[in-house]
């Protein structure tokens, strides 16, 4: 027995009483009238977030497709990049031109800014090996490098590739004991294989000339 003196025969009973009989139909109408709401509104929300990751996946894949098929005509490298040249220049300084040459490639074009040039390792290594003769201590402070990527040419004299700039002061002092001061420069190209291909050197030539001037 119930409270109220209501009995229930059955469970059917329960829901033959007018309250929850009233009771079930609505909570039968709600389930009716929003359960398709809900379903709908979690699909087409599924659908707009589906949607937005096809959207950003699509602008990350341009992104990157542009950046890939699209690179700077010149990059700025590593400053360490540059070690070679310097490590080059510091053993021309000690006299050890076996040193200086050593990342050198066997066929280096060495050029001068007044046209002069040498082609091959062997004749860059003879050539300042017979200066060193005449040189009684060589020393470069202020030195300044710039490692660039070219990524395009922009002259038949500029390949593609890894370029090392050096710029230095050097004071040199020769055995009839003249000295000079002078800034010189250098663009440095590396081929595929790391080694240096091609030398430019710029710097004034006749006031060593001048300074050595009679000299062997």
């Amino acid at each position: 027995m119930l409270p109220c003196g209501v009995f229930f025969r059955s469970p059917e009973d329960i829901f033959s009483t007018p309250l929850i009989y009233f009771l079930n139909q609505k909570m039968k109408n709600f389930m009716r009238n929003f359960l398709p709401g809900v379903v709908i509104s979690l699909f087409l929300l599924s659908c707009n977030n589906a949607k937005d990751d096809e959207v950003a996946k699509t602008a990350d894949a341009t992104t990157e497709t542009t950046a890939t098929e699209k690179k700077p005509a010149m990059e700025v490298l590593d400053l360490s990049t540059a070690d070679a040249v310097k490590q080059s220049f510091e053993a021309f300084t000690k006299g050890d031109i076996d040193a200086m040459a050593a990342n050198f490639d066997d066929n280096v074009r060495y050029a001068w800014s007044s046209g002069d040039s040498l082609v091959g390792k062997k004749a860059v290594v003879d050539y300042y090996k017979g200066r060193w003769k005449v040189i009684d201590s060589a020393t470069v402070s202020e030195t300044i490098v710039v490692p660039l990527m070219a990524n395009e040419s922009q002259s038949k004299y500029a390949p593609t590739g890894k370029w090392v700039l050096y710029w230095g002061l050097w004071t040199v002092k020769y055995k009839n004991g003249k000295k000079i001061n002078f800034w010189m420069h250098n663009v440095n190209h590396f081929n595929d294989a790391g080694k240096v291909d091609y030398v430019g050197q710029y710097l004034d030539r006749h006031q060593i000339m001048e300074a050595t001037k009679g000299m062997k």
